[in-house]
């Protein structure tokens, strides 16, 4: 980039002076206009430096050359530059008042010149300038190419970016990979790692584009999310104090950024292929013949970077036929994407998990350290099952959707087997009633595997409220649901008059009819509880009249 002052320092400059808005000689300079007319509106960008004879402003007054200056400044102008002798002798001291209060350079040519060599002389700096930034540029890119293929840290990029630049480069990642280069100060580095973190909180589009924030009152960051498998990953930024940003600084953080991407989706596939042993175990778990704790856990030790002895949960994400591809047997790189993307919103809730995709089944063993309480477990998969859909969504379009259960936490890793076969009735439950992810709040619906059969459970509605749906079916008396909202609503006739839309003299006949169909202890506390269990499986099988138990 080429600025004011540099080109004031140029021998067809030599007879020149600045006569107004000093503070503004680091402005840059995009192109050379000449310019003599007054409403140069249309004829000029921003970052350009006009040359005037002074033609355009002869005879004009104090507001015409406010308006002219002021049209000027609004489009960016770099500069003013007018030739005295023909059309003024010295610029009128309103033009040096307008130009002082905004910084807008004004320079006099105390001599004839010559404004076909200034712009020839101009532009071909210019031209030359862009032409180094593009060869700066393209041995960058090359020198990130290399760093990338045989790397795996993301440090040498960071390192390649500072000594591009030459400004400080901050990365960020929620998983706890962070970086400043140069750290020469550790206790600033924190600093602006905080005021970072602080500042991406504040502007939710961060997440999505690149842009400046603000650190502080000196100090703004170049901003730009890592984004992989249209899920934002990590933050890269370089630290600026208040300068012009050039496309040339743009193009290299999105550089940087782009190589980090590609760094990142490399490690994880390679990963992945290093994770083989993780169907074995896994297999074995569901098989049931892993028994022994001490080997399970020195078993799966080596596939999680923290030590000591680890909890459980097990979850199953059984998903749309048409997400999963297979030739052969051989996984094609669709579901690859769909492992490397669970896996990334996991590590995103700081989860660590075991994954295998059988068919259109994917089983997730999360593992945790045992200071993890089974509450602060639930909320980080409640923000990953949000995450998964919402990306499966993105990602293959509304023609996808999954259904995910997850068991309960067990505090042994052979307990694992249990937690799936937990995992494996919530799914079945999820599938029907969406809502229940979790086997701890199925409640009475934790009993259906237990009946062993449908018939048995068919027969158990149908003892406790067979009679209720053989008169809702003749007569369309909406028994049912009035004594479900009756229930519900603890014996409150005035509560379920309301939410049924019916007159309270409506429902104590509803309430009496049930009363003469289920007899008159129908409320007593063993048959009402065998009538809202009965009233809760119908409900599922309303919904699903192949339930698979």
């Amino acid at each position: 980039m080429l600025s004011i002052a540099e080109v004031l320092q140029r021998p067809l400059f030599r007879h020149t002076s600045i006569v107004a808005g000093h503070n503004g000689i680091g402005r840059t300079i995009g192109w050379v206009h000449i310019v003599d007319i007054k409403n140069a509106g249309l004829y000029i960008n921003r970052d350009d430096l006009i040359l005037s004879t002074g033609l355009g402003l002869a005879g004009t007054n104090e507001k015409e050359r406010e308006d002219y200056l002021q049209e000027l400044i609004q489009h960016g102008v770099a500069g003013l530059c007018i030739e005295l002798g023909d059309y003024f002798s010295q610029l009128p001291p309103d033009m040096l008042s307008v130009a002082n209060r905004h910084d807008f350079p004004l320079i006099v040519f105390t001599e004839r010149v010559r404004f076909v060599e200034i712009t020839q002389d101009i532009h071909s700096l210019l031209v030359n300038s862009q032409l180094e930034s593009l060869r700066n540029l393209a041995a960058f890119s090359q020198d990130l190419q290399r760093i990338t293929m045989r790397a795996t840290d993301v440090r040498p990029i960071i390192s390649a970016l500072h000594r591009h630049t030459s400004h400080q480069v901050v990365y960020y990642s929620p998983s706890g990979e962070n970086l400043c280069m140069p750290n020469t100060n550790p206790s600033e580095t924190r600093k602006t790692l905080a005021l970072y973190l602080e500042a991406l909180a504040k502007d939710p589009l961060s997440s999505q584009q690149a842009g400046v924030l603000q650190l502080d009152m000196h100090r703004f960051i170049l901003s730009q999310p890592i984004t992989s498998l249209g899920q934002t990953v990590s933050y890269i930024g370089l630290v600026i104090s208040g300068e012009k940003i050039s496309e040339s600084l743009l193009m290299s953080l999105d550089y940087a950024a782009k190589s980090v991407t590609n760094l990142l989706l490399r490690r994880m596939f390679l990963e992945e292929q290093r994770r083989e042993g993780q169907n074995h175990f896994l297999r074995a778990l569901l098989e049931g013949t892993l028994t022994d704790e001490e080997q399970a856990q020195k078993q799966i030790s080596p596939f999680f970077s923290s030590p000591g002895s680890f909890v459980c949960i097990a979850g199953i994400a059984s998903l749309h036929h048409t997400l999963l591809r297979y030739e052969e047997n051989r996984m094609e790189p669709i579901n690859q994407d769909i492992i490397l993307l669970v896996r990334s919103l996991l590590q995103k809730q700081s989860l660590q998990a075991l994954l295998m995709l059988e068919g259109t089944k994917l089983y997730m063993l999360c593992v945790f350290s045992r200071k993890h309480d089974a509450a602060s477990i639930k909320k980080q998969l409640q923000a990953f099952i949000v995450q998964f859909e919402q990306s499966l969504l993105h990602m293959f379009g509304s023609d996808t959707h999954t259904t995910i259960g997850f068991g309960q936490v067990k505090t042994r890793i052979t307990e694992g087997k249990a937690s799936f076969e937990e995992a494996e009735e919530t799914l079945k439950i999820n599938q029907i009633l969406s809502g229940h992810p979790f086997y701890q709040d199925l409640g009475i619906y934790q009993l259906i595997p237990r009946f062993g059969s449908k018939e048995r459970i068919s027969a158990f509605i149908t003892e406790h409220i067979g009679t209720l749906l053989e008169y809702d079916k003749e007569y369309n008396a909406q028994l049912l649901e009035t004594l479900r909202v009756y229930l519900k609503h603890m014996g409150s006739k005035q509560a379920a008059a309301q939410e049924l839309f019916i007159h309270r003299q409506t429902l104590y006949h509803r309430l009496e009819k049930c009363q003469d169909l289920l007899g008159n202890d129908y409320l007593s506390q063993d048959k009402r509880l065998c009538i809202e269990t009965a009233l809760l499986f119908h409900e599922l099988f309303f919904k699903s009249v192949d339930y698979p138990v």
